[in-house]
């Protein structure tokens, strides 16, 4: 089916991750919490727990991507997996947000060990359903429009995370405070279940055999799969600049909660940040959009990345005025939105170009390595989180001191500032340009060369 999508298609495809959208946005803000403040673990264990198994989860990415290319299933070469994955992504997910009564050293064990096994199959429908965009949108048209639409249904699952989460950990706990923190993210595992199943739904019908002799019935071997990162030169560049974007918008999430706590000594406003977060996200995705299809996909980086690096920047001035901050922290969201709007579409463009240079299917692969920068970023946050407040002497529920106060308002602003500004380097050295992609696609369905 090389047709124009329809408008229905694009939006179930792009809408249905949302409860995807609010699990994965639970566990980036709440996770670290969890383990400091509802366990009591130091924060020093708390970080080496998140960083060992964000390392695992980021390393099985590419591995994943493999297996779902290597599979055939009656059911659809990819949807299967998006039957599958997600139920027993919700048992793995609630897991990580126990405490079974276990000696430290088990516990983190224990903690570690749901947190792999529940994102390795975060990783198994992820990386199907990104392998599904190049099979189902043929056209730069269509593929940009779903990426728009994903960084839109992203930005509205992070709208209703805001108004939504903390008071349902409140709702659901009853006054206690780790019993809602797990009815909740129960909640929106189950969520992200039935809209992953949606969108297998909705893809079934162009999920079919390719014809014997197609490139897309040769697989890659293992030495592919590695060579596609180490060689790839367009894969490689942009898996950089995706990890620096996203880790200027992740590191502000794992601090947020000790933010307004510690610093502005108002827990209630995180609410306010959330919401405010996400409209601006909301609105940064649909500004995306109308940039991106009026200039290059480099201009419309930059000019996302680089309000978010003056945004961060400004913020660190004023991070004692809670209300100011919060202001900053939704124009830096603004132009990170922006950017996000590009990301489906440039990994499909990398995936068309891998399959292209080296006649076999790349696609499972190499969209499934679209997630690996978000999984590597949230490794770096986890682990700067909880061994730069460790390193500052913070200690769960003790008044902390001006040097911690100052640390926090400091590590929250200028490290998101730093990754924005790595960014914009990283994508100036993308190589592929709108009409390099366009004369790759010519060549790959006419015969034509690709100039």
């Amino acid at each position: 089916m090389s047709q124009k999508l329809k408008a229905g298609i694009i939006n179930l495809f792009s809408v249905g991750p949302i409860g995807f959208y609010l699990m994965m946005n639970f566990v980036g803000n709440y996770y670290a919490y969890f383990l400091t403040d509802i366990l009591k673990l130091g924060a020093a264990t708390a970080g080496t727990i998140m960083l060992v198994a964000r390392i695992v989860d980021a390393v099985a990415v590419p591995v994943t991507g493999g297996f779902v290319e290597l599979t055939r299933r009656k059911l659809g070469r990819y949807t299967v997996w998006l039957w599958i994955a997600p139920p027993l992504t919700t048992l793995f997910v609630a897991l990580m947000f126990t405490g079974p009564g276990l000696p430290l050293t088990l516990l983190a064990v224990f903690l570690g060990l749901m947190y792999v096994l529940a994102h390795l199959l975060v990783n198994l429908a992820e990386a199907t359903q990104y392998a599904l965009i190049p099979v189902i949108a043929y056209t730069a048209e269509d593929r940009m429009l779903i990426s728009c639409r994903r960084a839109q249904a992203l930005s509205a699952a992070g709208l209703i995370f805001g108004l939504a989460a903390p008071r349902m950990i409140i709702f659901l706990g009853g006054g206690n405070e780790g019993r809602g923190i797990f009815l909740t993210v129960l909640t929106f595992a189950l969520l992200q279940m039935i809209g992953y199943w949606i969108v297998a739904k909705v893809s079934m019908p162009f999920d079919r055999p390719q014809p014997a002799g197609s490139n897309q019935n040769k697989s890659l071997s293992l030495k592919d799969m590695v060579m596609q990162v180490a060689a790839n030169k367009p894969l490689f560049t942009l898996i950089v600049a995706e990890v620096c974007r996203w880790s200027a918008s992740i590191v502000v999430m794992g601090y947020g909660v000790y933010y307004f706590k510690y610093v502005a000594g108002n827990e209630s406003m995180i609410s306010l940040f959330f919401i405010a977060r996400s409209i601006a996200r909301l609105l940064g995705s649909a500004l995306g959009q109308y940039i991106a299809v009026r200039t290059s996909q480099k201009n419309t980086w930059n000019t996302g990345m680089g309000m978010c690096f003056a945004a961060m920047t400004v913020a660190w001035f004023i991070a004692e005025k809670p209300w100011l901050f919060i202001l900053f922290c939704a124009l830096a969201d603004l132009g990170h939105s922006i950017a996000t709007t590009l990301s489906a579409s440039l990994f499909a463009d990398v995936a068309e170009y891998a399959e292209w240079k080296t006649k076999t299917a790349a696609k499972g692969i190499v969209m499934a390595l679209s997630s690996l920068p978000i999984k590597i970023s949230m490794a770096l946050s986890g682990a700067i989180t909880g061994y730069s407040l460790g390193v500052v002497g913070y200690i769960p529920d003790v008044l902390p001191t001006a040097r911690v106060v100052k640390a926090i308002s400091s590590f929250i602003t200028l490290i998101p500032a730093v990754f924005a500004l790595l960014s914009i380097i990283a994508i100036y050295f993308y190589p592929l340009t709108e009409e390099r992609v366009a004369a790759i696609r010519r060549q790959s369905n006419t015969g034509s060369p690709a100039v």
